[in-house]
């Protein structure tokens, strides 16, 4: 069990009283109408089987969310076709970009239903649109047109016209996004068409120049989260290295100094859009959990304290805001609320986040950015209470524990009292662990600069016209926290 407690705890709560709106039940989570079949109940449905993850060890909060799932799937096949996915029947003739796109969302709800429920229907309804939709759509992705497309809006739009089988969306490259549908299908269902239908369509993705295409950032590392899965599913090396590989060139070509996104490549004048920092943090914690390389726990840190905790907004949705790039330093709301994808995403970021609060190997406990939570399992129990950047203090209390065991902490930028205390080149302090054992650290975290950014640790400082936090003065000038 992983019980997180304090901000985090109350960032998953604010985002579930979001999710309780009527917006995101039925019938309004069918009928909010879009050119994206399935995009929004998807998303909806994913986000609330992220939810009831998230909120491990809170078994009320659960039971009302499996609640308001069972109400949406008791009504669901009203609104699927009749191959149980959404908008209409392929016809063998065209492939609709953001009808791909958006059943991707909902094969990952369905499946995380199914996971839930273990009710065959739903594997069977899997099973049905592997047949049906994901298999036979698969040869279309060999000629998927590399044209330059039109300036697209937060929610995109659909071209009328067909370009080579066809039907293309603004936000390019979204046809991309049912890797990740399909390595979750396969990863459940090991269809052999589908695996190497699968090999076929990442193999046509490697081809393209995403960045000069201009592709959309979301739309490429949810591709390289589908492939990382077809990695994990299959153990073959080169799909790690390709997953790599796009990721790398994300962080030097497709984010923005607060490390968010730009929501197009090479479109620096746009938007951040909080589905792509999501896509960028799962990476980098999927990333640095294979390799153990420290660059991608550095990277999970600053994305989740400068992006994460930034781009919720207070009514426990996540909206967008200008870019931080290519000298364009200011940064300002663009738009409060993406209600109709970033919001529901963002549920599932907090459930990722809440997976990674603690990482057991053995008898090693690693918790790899600062949090609180109550961790328990059948050889350890460990309560952390970790406020270094709110009061300088740190608590663990372990009440059970191996013989020979180790706690791993990260710890930002800064130094502790009792110099017999220190981080390694991770920055991770590193404890030997007893039963009953209770360990109460004084850490202050310290004023860093990195690549010509103020931070307080990983936080990184910004001016403002008016400030409500703290005040750091910088050679004279005033900072506060982002």
């Amino acid at each position: 069990m992983k019980k997180v407690r304090d901000d985090l705890y109350r960032r998953i709560l604010l985002n579930r009283l979001r999710l309780n709106d009527s917006l995101y039940r039925y019938e309004k989570v069918f009928t909010e109408t879009s050119s994206w079949p399935g995009d929004f109940p998807g998303r909806a449905i994913l986000a609330l089987v992220s939810l009831y993850d998230a909120f491990d060890g809170y078994s009320t909060v659960k039971d009302d969310i499996l609640s308001q799932l069972k109400d949406i799937f008791c009504h669901i096949d009203e609104y699927l076709n009749k191959d149980n996915y959404f908008g209409i029947p392929f016809n063998n003739e065209f492939v609709d970009e953001q009808q791909v796109a958006g059943n991707s969302w909902y094969l990952r709800g369905l499946i995380g239903y199914y996971k839930i429920t273990k009710e065959e229907k739903y594997l069977d309804q899997i099973k049905s649109i592997v047949k049906n939709f994901l298999n036979p759509i698969s040869s279309f992705y060999s000629h998927y047109p590399t044209i330059m497309r039109d300036f697209g809006g937060v929610g995109g739009h659909i071209t009328e016209e067909l370009y080579d089988g066809w039907r293309l969306s603004s936000d390019i490259g979204c046809a991309f996004i049912m890797i990740d549908g399909m390595t979750a299908v396969y990863e459940l269902t090991k269809n052999d068409a589908l695996k190497e239908n699968l090999r076929l369509i990442i193999e046509k993705f490697l081809t393209i120049d995403f960045v000069n295409l201009e592709c959309q950032t979301h739309a490429t590392l949810s591709c390289a989260r589908g492939i990382y899965r077809f990695y994990q599913s299959t153990n073959e090396e080169k799909y790690l290295q390709y997953a790599i590989e796009i990721f790398d060139k994300y962080l030097s070509l497709g984010m923005t100094y607060d490390y968010a996104n730009i929501n197009w490549f090479n479109r620096p004048t746009t938007w951040t859009e909080p589905c792509c920092i999501v896509d960028s943090m799962i990476l980098a914690k999927k990333l640095y959990l294979e390799t153990k390389n420290k660059k991608y726990l550095f990277y999970f840190n600053k994305m989740y304290e400068n992006t994460i905790r930034v781009f919720q907004r207070d009514n426990g949705g996540a909206g967008c805001s200008t870019c931080a790039i290519n000298e364009q330093y200011s940064l300002r709301m663009f738009m409060y609320e993406a209600f109709f994808c970033c919001t529901m995403r963002f549920s599932e970021g907090l459930k990722e986040i809440v997976d990674f609060t603690v990482v057991k190997e053995d008898n090693v406990l690693l918790i790899p950015f600062v949090s609180s939570i109550v961790y328990k399992d059948k050889d350890f129990e460990v309560i952390v209470d970790n406020k270094v950047y709110k009061n300088n203090k740190l608590s663990i209390k372990v009440k059970k524990a191996p013989r020979g065991s180790i706690i791993k902490l990260y710890l930002p930028f800064g130094e502790f009292i009792n110099k017999r205390y220190s981080l390694n080149e991770e920055n991770l302090l590193v404890l030997d662990v007893e039963e009953n054992g209770s360990y109460d650290i004084e850490y202050y975290v310290n004023l860093d600069n990195d690549n010509g950014f103020n931070y307080l640790g990983d936080r990184l400082l910004s001016k403002k016209e008016h400030h409500f936090d703290k005040i750091y003065i910088i050679d004279g000038e005033e900072y506060s926290l982002l």
